[in-house]
């Protein structure tokens, strides 16, 4: 069994919901849970992000909920479309959603189910102008590969990986898998400020003012940022299985 990644890259104007991913650079989502079948997708998917945005994102997701002209990625429209807040803090979301897809070119999770059969495993991460899907899937992918090419709509690209062994499924505290751009240039203006040294020689809202981004916003990014060095610490200097890194020379690209 190998994993394979399809990426969908979206333009902006084209998802009002993956807008504010390409707006907001510290927006990141990953599945927890994801289930299709030849009709439905239905999962829960975790998003962390600063406050503003990720209130920003509960608006237009209620805008979405509402709206009676939906169609999916492929272009079949949206029969059915239910989302639920299972958890929400200042930094975090936990969201149920379910939509259903009729007649048509349907959706690439929903895609899978039909070409692959319903119980393929697949998991999702939403981050910029990408939304990921990753299958575990056992022979050819050929036909749902066309399919999805064929008919995604206007202003949607898709690149497709044949990675190797299958990585482990993330625990529910990775977040990413590398810092943001923003996120490092964060940490390098809280490093070269003194804001690490002891005594500390500024604070945050000094950075903050100086590098022109809400003070709320940097402790994020700085905050998302230690987080992400002290796993790295776990796994080099304790054994701790953190994650489980790409061998890049065994990625085929599919054209």
């Amino acid at each position: 069994m190998r994993e394979v990644v399809f990426t969908i890259e979206y333009e902006r104007g084209v998802d009002p919901l993956m807008d504010v991913f390409i707006e907001s650079p510290d927006l990141y989502a990953r599945s927890m849970q994801v289930q299709a079948t030849s009709e439905a997708v239905w999962g829960i998917e975790k998003l962390i992000g600063t406050p503003s945005v990720l209130d920003e994102y509960d608006e237009r997701l209620e805008r979405v909920a509402q709206e009676s002209s939906l169609v999916g990625m492929c272009g079949a429209p949206v029969t059915e479309y239910r989302c639920e807040m299972l958890s929400s803090n200042p930094e975090s979301r936990k969201i149920y959603s379910l939509q259903r897809e009729g007649d048509g070119p349907r959706s690439l999770p929903i895609a899978a189910a039909n070409h692959l059969g319903e119980g393929v495993i697949m998991r999702s991460e939403r981050h910029g102008d990408q939304f990921r899907w990753h299958l575990l899937v056992d022979g050819s992918l050929g036909t749902l590969h066309d399919d999805v090419r064929a008919n995604l709509r206007d202003g949607l690209s898709l690149t497709v990986e044949r990675l190797g062994e299958p990585p482990c499924l993330l625990e529910d505290g990775r977040t990413q898998h590398d810092l943001t751009t923003a996120q490092k240039t964060a940490l390098e203006a809280a490093l070269t400020r003194g804001y690490y040294e002891e005594p500390r020689k500024a604070s945050v809202s000094e950075i903050a003012e100086e590098i022109d981004v809400p003070s709320s916003t940097l402790q994020y990014r700085l905050n998302r940022a230690e987080a992400w060095l002290a796993e790295q610490f776990a796994a080099d200097s304790m054994t701790v299985d953190i994650d489980t890194s790409l061998d890049l020379g065994d990625v085929e690209f599919i054209e």
